[in-house]
């Protein structure tokens, strides 16, 4: 059953699906999961392994999907008895522990140009599964973009609307004109993505949001776009600008603030 268990959990990592392993940590009493009991649960709610079986079992399993669905991971205990939620008559407690292994993020780039091979390589570091698209396959080469998960050299609108973007998607478009870039936009506004970022002027980001306006955007989905996308970090010069501008994924990503270390740590002398 352990074998079972670990398979679970390598296939939904693999997949980049988000899985929680839970694990008997201690018990006391007459607790039908022992000490070392494990299980793995998916986001969709199945399972396998087990760690006692009965409402023990199914209230674990629904606070992996909390945890999941929080991106945390915490221990639990329950009492085993009459008067506990679970109506259990062993007596004694029951800890479990819930670890998450969350889906790693992915980062869309949107234009394999100056800017965009920059935020590749900043993105690649800070451990995200980076997809490059542009509608030049001479700029899509493997030897330019040797980390990317998927290079997709297509045209932009059709291959955005195919793909899958969720909630642990960051999208930045940065493409070869400024018709472009509003069509990307226009393709991507819409979907679930954590993070929307488009490069540009004040003209260039004005007459696009007019635009997507006309079209029937909501002007909500719109006032989320970063854009300009990057913090006021940076010169003129690509390596800087993607500096900015996964600073500023990395601030919505770990919910941070726009503080200098020195005020949040308070540090006096």
């Amino acid at each position: 059953m352990e074998t079972q268990v670990l398979l679970t959990l390598t296939e939904s990592i693999h997949n980049n699906e988000p899985v929680a392993l839970v694990t008997v940590i201690a018990n006391t009493g007459s607790s039908p999961g022992k000490t070392g009991a494990m299980m793995a649960v998916r986001s969709d709610g199945s399972s396998s392994g087990t760690v006692g079986g009965g409402n023990l079992e199914y209230q674990a399993i629904n606070a992996a999907l909390g945890c999941i669905a929080e991106g945390v991971s915490k221990e639990v205990r329950y009492a085993l008895n009459a008067s506990s939620d679970l109506g259990m008559t062993c007596g004694g407690e029951l800890r479990l522990f819930i670890k998450v292994f969350q889906q790693q993020p992915r980062l869309l780039v949107i234009g394999g140009g100056h800017i965009g091979i920059e935020v590749y390589h900043l993105g690649v570091h800070q451990g995200f599964r980076v997809t490059i698209v542009d509608d030049r396959p001479e700029m899509l080469t493997k030897e330019r973009f040797p980390l990317a998960e998927c290079i997709l050299a297509e045209d932009l609108v059709s291959t955005l609307t195919d793909y899958p973007i969720n909630a642990s998607c960051y999208i930045t478009i940065a493409t070869r004109s400024h018709s472009s870039d509003r069509q990307a936009l226009e393709a991507v506004v819409n979907s679930d993505a954590a993070y929307i970022g488009m490069i540009g002027s004040r003209n260039k980001i004005t007459n696009a949001m007019h635009y997507l306006l006309e079209q029937g955007v909501s002007r909500d989905k719109l006032e989320a776009v970063f854009a300009p996308m990057g913090l006021n970090i940076a010169s003129v010069q690509p390596k800087e600008i993607a500096v900015s501008i996964i600073s500023e994924i990395l601030l919505v990503k770990n919910n941070g603030s726009l503080e200098h270390m020195r005020t949040v740590k308070n540090i006096t002398f």
